[in-house]
Formats: structure tokens, C-alpha cells, sequence
């Protein structure tokens, strides 16, 4: 028997570029390179990445799905705005979820790893620690929620959310280059929750931090839109 399908590989090579177009993409703006509202160069990028319109085509047709890019008639493609609507729903998901990991992970994080987070922060809230990324440790007391809650499916939904949680991050580095600074003493309450093993102080820590990065963006979005 003869079997046919109406499908040819074509589609297959073109879906799979349209796939890593969105790809980068994607990083080009949840890592802060497009700012919000910003125009993405599309006649640019073509060139520089060798790609073609209609993959690239495909690739904003999904971005704009997925709520990172407003495409506008006659006019091109943009970043979506880092609203203030947009932020609370951003960091709702991320609240709702992280508490659950924290709750989750905070028995089994190793009390050595704890430790060490908890002496790094301190070090670096006295002046003591002459050498630290900064970027890097902020995300270490999410990572050690996510490794350790032992659920996949919330490991799952934290990894689908990442670029989300990323471009709320990379704004407000943006806009408030202190940001990391200013949730430093957060983290160390977060990580002394988890050196202690208490999920439910674990999950205050974490609410508050949130909450807290959350309402610095807010705060300054709207202070933004009243100026207008």
C-alpha cells in the first residue's frame, strides 16, 4: 500500500527555521536588547541572521500570541509595553507558583548551600565581599526553589514563564539599575528561611520579595504615566 500525506518536508525545514527566528527572537527582547514599545527592526535582523520574511513572518506571528510583540498595519512590529496591567499578571503567575516551589523545596534545600547564601549575602550587605556577580546570585534562592520542590509539573510551568519572569527582570534592571541592590536583604531573608527549613517562613520571604519587586516596577510605571 502506498501511503501518501499532503505534508511535505518543505514545511517541516520552514516551520523549524520560523522556530529559531522566534527563538532568538525572543531573547532579543525578554533580555532587554528591544526595549518596550521599541520597534523591531525586522528588514535589520533579516540581514543580519540571513532569514528570510516568511519564517521571520511566522516567528512575529507567534511572538505577537504570545504577548511580546504588537504587530500594527502598515506600520511594522513592536515590543509589546511593560504596562502596568501587563506587570501584575506577570508577577501574579510568578507569586502563585514560586510559593508553591518554596513550600515545596524549602525541606530539602542542602543546609551546606543554604549556608553559603546566607554567609554571601551577608558578606555583600556588610562591604565584605570584594568579588560578586551581582545578576548572577540574585537568581540563585529562585533556582534553589525550582531544583529542589520536587514536581515536575511545577518545574514545567516555572521553565514555560521563565522568558516572562525575564523581561519583567530585564525592565526593571533597565529602569531601576539598582534593583538588584535594593532586593539583596530579600534574598537573605529568603535563603535564612531556607537554612532554617521552615516552608511557611520560606513562602512569607518569598511573597514579600515579589510583591516587593513587583510594586518598585508598578510604582514607577505609573509615576511614568502620570508625566504624560
Amino acid at each position: 500500500m502506498n501511503f501518501k500525506s499532503e505534508i511535505s518536508t518543505e514545511s517541516f525545514n520552514r516551520l523549524s527555521l520560523s522556530e529559531q527566528v522566534e527563538s532568538a527572537l525572543r531573547r532579543e527582547i525578554t533580555e532587554g536588547r528591544i526595549a518596550p514599545g521599541g520597534r523591531v527592526e525586522v528588514a535589520n535582523y533579516q540581514k543580519i541572521w540571513q532569514v528570510s520574511s516568511t519564517p521571520f513572518r511566522d516567528a512575529l506571528r507567534a511572538l505577537e500570541g504570545q504577548g511580546l510583540v504588537t504587530i500594527e498595519p502598515r506600520k511594522g512590529a513592536f515590543v509589546a509595553q511593560m504596562n502596568v496591567e501587563t506587570l501584575q499578571e506577570i508577577f501574579d503567575v510568578r507569586i502563585a507558583l514560586e510559593c508553591m516551589a518554596v513550600e515545596l523545596a524549602t525541606a530539602h534545600i542542602p543546609k551546606t548551600r543554604a549556608q553559603s547564601l546566607v554567609e554571601t549575602y551577608s558578606k555583600v550587605l556588610k562591604g565584605e565581599a570584594t568579588e560578586f556577580d551581582l545578576e548572577k546570585e540574585d537568581r540563585v534562592v529562585h533556582e534553589l526553589a525550582r531544583e529542589y520542590c520536587g514536581n515536575g509539573r511545577i518545574k514545567k510551568l516555572l521553565m514555560s514563564q521563565m522568558d516572562l519572569f525575564s523581561w519583567a527582570q530585564h525592565t526593571i534592571v533597565a529602569e531601576l539599575p539598582h534593583s538588584f541592590s535594593l532586593a539583596l536583604p530579600e534574598h537573605l531573608e529568603v535563603a535564612r528561611s531556607y537554612l532554617a527549613g521552615d516552608p511557611k517562613l520560606a513562602i512569607e520571604a518569598m511573597r514579600i520579595h515579589l510583591e516587593n519587586s513587583r510594586d518598585r516596577l508598578v510604582s514607577l510605571r505609573e509615576g511614568q504615566m502620570a508625566k504624560i
